[in-house]
């Protein structure tokens, strides 16, 4: 059993002939309530959107380190694992500890330390244990041979230990082909980190971060702009040698550093102007795919934010390439095949009708088209008419629970939501779809329905009898006690 088996042995029996590990695989386990995180999610979410805790209380840990060095290894081992089981997590302390080390190595035995950090690396069931013992062993003055390597190797195929191992790995001698040998066996959160520690030293470590090292399972705008400057996308574009694949490339890593979101992208790219500039030049040559064109498209829009010396140029430039028959006769050709619509719209072009015959031919897929369609004032009620009738509203409408909505069974739930949303600027519509919403079993969709209503709100609408129906029934049977206190208000 799983649970009999430490973190180290549990990843090396997993690992597949290529060292990777299988789908599916997860060292956090599923909360009895709330969310589920992704192996690294949470570690990553420091890493890149709060930084170290500011003076954490790191009595804890510091308990731990002197009891360890007392060789008091099995009180040491409790104390960590309480400290932990409190809510405890390694990363947002990882700087202070360090700090508190370097300030006080009188308490401390580096033997002792190290003998109970290697104890905890392959034995401990704990994660934010192992995690520790990496951080410890890696304040230590020691030599580093092989076997601590290869742990290392294995625990960091989780992308749960990945970041921590990284730490560890980049103080060996050829750390630098240790890390691209982790970053190609981790796929989620590991990845993003392995990318952002590498530093390509030849064309194979290049090429692959172009080809691959942005791609992950979370999301590649956190990779794509580091992909962009060491794997050297500007000399590739204006190399003589340059084909279409890596045009075709450079698009998807472009697109992906647009914005400053999640971190910070092309605005902070000193070559952009320079990148930009053979981008378009190769696409006014190669451009012919819809995916292209919406690159395009949205360099356009940020070049206009831009405060690039050469924006001007190349706002003509991509002008004239989206205005080029060839895009005009694409983008046709998209909405003809049921794609394609945000672009048609915002380039002028007739998109209303097609866009309506494929949501009535594949709602379940598009209803998204919602959005370009209800401001239109076009076909509001069929809109309308349609989803009460596709959607199985009674079925839906079970009364509150405390569901997410995380599940395939949900699916339906998730559409009545987008729906609900895109109601805001057709006050008084829709009264079936509300009333569902608001009975619906999942919070998130009852919360939208509130939301629309708030929005109705403050352009006077009157609420119908269905709607003030189910308000009632709402606010007898509601188990959400956030969504509780905010019926007080209706």
């Amino acid at each position: 059993m799983s649970g009999d088996l430490s973190i180290y042995n549990r990843i090396k029996e997993a690992l597949l002939p290529d060292g990777t590990l299988p789908d599916g695989f997860i060292l956090r386990q599923l909360p009895e309530q709330g969310l589920r995180f992704a192996d690294g999610a949470i570690d990553g979410t420091v890493r890149y959107h709060m930084g170290p805790t500011e003076n954490p209380d790191i009595s804890g840990l510091t308990l731990v380190l002197e009891l360890a060095s007392k060789e008091r290894f099995n009180d040491a081992a409790n104390a960590l694992i309480t400290h932990f089981q409190g809510g405890g997590m390694m990363l947002p302390v990882m700087d202070a500890l360090q700090d508190w080390v370097f300030d006080h190595p009188e308490k401390l035995s580096p033997e002792a330390l190290g003998q109970f950090s290697r104890t905890l690396l392959v034995q401990s069931q704990d994660v934010e244990s192992v995690k520790f013992a990496i951080t410890v062993l890696e304040l230590l003055d020691q030599e580093l041979e092989e076997e601590l390597r290869d742990i290392l190797l294995v625990l960091a195929a989780s992308d749960e230990l990945t970041l921590f191992c990284l730490f560890l790995l980049a103080t060996f001698d050829n750390s630098n082909e240790l890390i691209y040998s982790v970053a190609k066996r981790v796929k989620g959160w590991g990845r993003i980190h392995a990318v952002s520690m590498l530093k390509p030293e030849n064309q194979e470590m290049s090429r692959w971060l172009l080809t691959d090292g942005w791609r992950n399972e979370i999301m590649p705008e956190y990779s794509a702009i580091v992909a962009i400057k060491r794997g050297k996308l500007l000399e590739v574009l204006t190399d003589a040698a340059v084909k279409k694949e890596d045009f075709s490339l450079a698009g998807k890593l472009i697109g992906a550093s647009l914005e400053d979101n999640p971190v910070p992208g092309l605005n902070r790219y000193k070559k952009t102007g320079e990148l930009l500039q053979a981008y378009l030049v190769l696409a006014d040559q190669w451009a012919d795919a819809l995916e292209e064109y919406n690159v395009i498209f949205d360099v356009r829009d940020f070049l206009c934010k831009s405060n690039l010396d050469n924006k001007e140029d190349l706002i003509r430039l991509a002008t004239g390439i989206l205005q080029s028959v060839r895009c005009t006769d694409c983008v046709n050709a998209s909405m003809d095949a049921g794609e394609g619509f945000y672009l048609g719209k915002s380039l002028g072009l007739d998109y209303v009708e097609r866009a309506i015959n494929t949501l009535r031919n594949n709602w379940r897929e598009k209803y998204d088209l919602i959005d370009l369609l209800l401001p239109e004032k076009k076909y509001t009620d069929e809109i309308i008419e349609m989803f009460e009738r596709v959607l199985p509203l009674e079925d839906m409408a079970t009364g509150p629970e405390n569901e997410l909505g995380n599940d395939g069974q949900f699916v339906e739930h998730g559409i009545l939501s987008y729906v609900m949303q895109s109601l805001q600027s057709v006050p008084g519509k829709g009264d079936r779809l509300i009333c569902a919403g608001l009975l619906s079993p999942v919070i998130g969709t009852r919360n939208i329905a509130l939301n629309l209503l708030e929005a109705w709100q403050k352009s006077d609408f009157q609420w119908t009898d269905g709607i003030i129906k189910a308000l009632e029934e709402l606010k007898v049977s509601e188990v959400n006690e956030p969504t509780k206190k905010r019926l007080e208000n209706f």
